[in-house]
């Protein structure tokens, strides 16, 4: 092994020198000549956060790996701790490195070394994968390599065009962390959320297209760019649901709409301020107690024109956990039918409590699949927000 020096550096301007699609032969041929690696491989969680793929940078190869499942594998602990995790090997010892950019999960980097490494090479492996992350998550803008390996299955058309309108699954700062999942992640058609972060506001929204499959997607992915459109020429929440409705219904007459709730945390405030456009009612977690928010419910999105909506405000306490549901969550009903319903949610947004927010919506929507058993019939997305405001002069 050669002297490992700082190899983050000659690792960024590798990545950044080469084609986007040679990103694993890249990250080997670094680290075999750095730290000595003998194998380097990248994993991807898929849509539903299920399993780890591998990627190859020859898309016909077969992989004799498979897939390793998130849940019950050291990789995968090393995934949703995002920590790392080893386990002996007969050449050594295999290392696996959480790929991450700030809280969104992307996967984890199986790495076989031959000797356990310091805790100064553990830290540059650490810094390593933050680079590969980056790499990975703006790769896809130039190819569809990592978009491919990450599905187990095809995405149905409708699935396709909502992922692609999807913001980064999650982010944490100081003062606040927010997550979303969505499931069938592979048929989803209607749902969708968003969010924006801003020095002094976080913007979010999470809306639920009438219907199924195409026409759903289309409908919603209109919502969602309308209020982006208006949020984003700096209008209020108020305006943002109402030039949406608009467009909604310009297109659509009336026949079709969208059901949502927007909203924007004022941060120097401790605000949420809340238009509820006929979705179901958020979930306030405070302390013990888990409970629905009593919002006075507007029309849905385009059912009629020139509708004004209701600002609703919510005051944030440190240590608070909104989450944000679709109708397809508590519906979701078992072989037998009986629905997943609220007091399961409520079990559910209490159990999870101490994880943060990727995990809790990752097995909140694990838990609505495992309760249907059989394909979800509606989306199921879920929104979590974390606040934790940092200590304000008085």
């Amino acid at each position: 092994m050669t002297d490992p020096g700082d190899f983050v550096g000659r690792l960024h301007r590798a990545l950044d020198a080469s084609p986007p699609y040679a990103l694993p032969t890249v990250v080997s041929a670094v680290l075999a000549e750095a730290v000595g690696a003998k194998e380097v491989t990248l994993l991807l969680a898929d849509y539903g956060e299920v399993t780890l793929e591998r990627v190859s940078t020859d898309a016909a190869a077969a992989d004799d790996g498979g897939s390793v499942p998130i849940d019950g594998s050291v990789a995968g602990e090393a995934f949703l701790t995002q920590e790392l995790g080893e386990e002996p090997d007969a050449s050594g010892l295999r290392i696996y490195v959480p790929v991450s950019v700030r809280a969104e999960r992307l996967g984890v980097l199986e790495i076989l070394l031959p000797d356990e490494p310091s805790a100064e090479l553990r830290e540059q492996l650490q810094r390593g994968a933050i680079v590969v992350g980056y790499v990975v998550s703006t790769a896809r803008r130039y190819t569809d390599l990592f978009e491919r390996v990450r599905r187990r299955r095809d995405l149905i058309l409708a699935a396709e065009i909502q992922w692609e309108l999807l913001p980064v699954l999650a982010y944490e700062g100081d003062e606040l962390s927010v997550a979303g999942a969505l499931e069938p992640a592979y048929a989803i058609a209607g749902d969708s959320f968003d969010y924006a972060i801003e020095h002094d506001h976080l913007h979010m929204a999470i809306t639920d297209g009438m219907g199924h499959g195409l026409r759903a997607a289309l409908l919603g992915s209109l919502a969602v760019a309308a209020l982006r459109h208006a949020r984003r020429r700096g209008h209020d929440i108020l305006a943002q649901a109402k030039e949406a409705s608009q467009v909604v219904h310009d297109q659509f007459g009336g026949d079709q709409f969208v059901t949502a709730t927007v909203a924007s945390v004022d941060v120097p405030k401790d605000e949420m301020r809340i238009v509820n456009a006929g979705h179901p009612q958020p979930w306030l977690a405070r302390g013990d107690s888990v409970h629905a928010l009593d919002l006075y419910a507007d029309f849905p999105l385009g059912l009629f024109p020139g509708v004004d909506y209701q600002e609703q405000v919510l005051r944030l306490e440190p240590g608070d956990r909104v989450l944000l549901v679709s109708d397809g969550v508590i519906e979701a009903a078992s072989p037998d039918g009986e629905e997943f319903g609220d007091e399961r949610l409520v079990e559910l947004i209490a159990a999870t409590r101490a994880e943060a927010p990727p995990e809790a919506v990752r097995r909140i929507t694990r838990a609505v699949i495992d309760h249907r058993q059989v394909p979800l019939r509606d989306d199921a997305t879920v929104v979590c927000l974390d606040w934790r405001p940092r200590y304000r002069d008085i």
